[in-house]
């Protein structure tokens, strides 16, 4: 049996709640454009490292094998939480993300890690360039597109909060017709030195 999957790193009560507030300016905002966002719940907001898309329920054991040693070695890190952005640009916003900052390296860091395992067991390495960031959501139209990126602008620094990433999380993806519903398969903690 398959399931749809991915890893990602969760994000604390104070940031979710900054991103809720942020959300609920931005909504006000976009109600008047004619533009129609789809909004990802909060509750179930991540910052996803990698989607694996269909594997094998066998496959989670072979994975976890070589996360688990993998992430043990990586040490904790802080991060925040700020700002908004589309993909893939202004005059064609697909995505609508909140920001990570203040720790490029770590996240860097992180990715290759993953990839670097994953790869050993035949997947596939991402080609784009890994940007950390939370979709807040999806643009099904370009109706309303540029009075939305005004509101976008507004709010383009806003802090939403800090974070500190201590595991790595495999999540399982079902596909409900009221959105996504996420269960954790298992957690990869990382056990590294502490940063000077």
């Amino acid at each position: 049996m398959s399931i749809r999957a991915f890893l990602a790193v969760v994000i604390s009560e104070e940031a979710r709640q900054g991103v809720a507030r942020l959300r609920d300016r931005v909504e006000k905002g976009v109600m008047f454009t004619g533009a129609q966002p789809s909004w990802v719940r909060l509750e179930s907001m991540h910052l996803t490292i990698k989607f694996l898309g269909n594997i094998e329920e066998s496959a989670v054991e072979k994975i976890s094998a070589r996360l688990g040693p993998a992430c043990a070695a990586l040490s904790s890190f802080v991060y925040g939480v700020r700002g908004l952005g589309v993909f893939p640009s202004p005059r064609q916003p697909r995505v609508l993300w909140v920001g990570i900052k203040k720790a490029d390296e770590e996240f860097k860091q992180l990715h290759q890690t993953v990839e670097a395992e994953l790869s050993a067991l035949g997947f596939e390495r991402d080609e784009r360039p890994f940007h950390p960031h939370l979709t807040l959501a999806r643009v099904r139209s370009l109706k309303g597109a540029a009075q939305m990126m005004k509101i976008v602008a507004d709010n383009g620094r806003e802090w939403c909060g800090e974070c500190k990433a201590e595991r790595l999380i495999f999540f399982q993806s079902q596909l409900h017709p009221s959105g996504a519903i996420y269960t954790k398969l298992r957690e990869f903690p990382f056990e590294g030195p502490p940063k000077a």
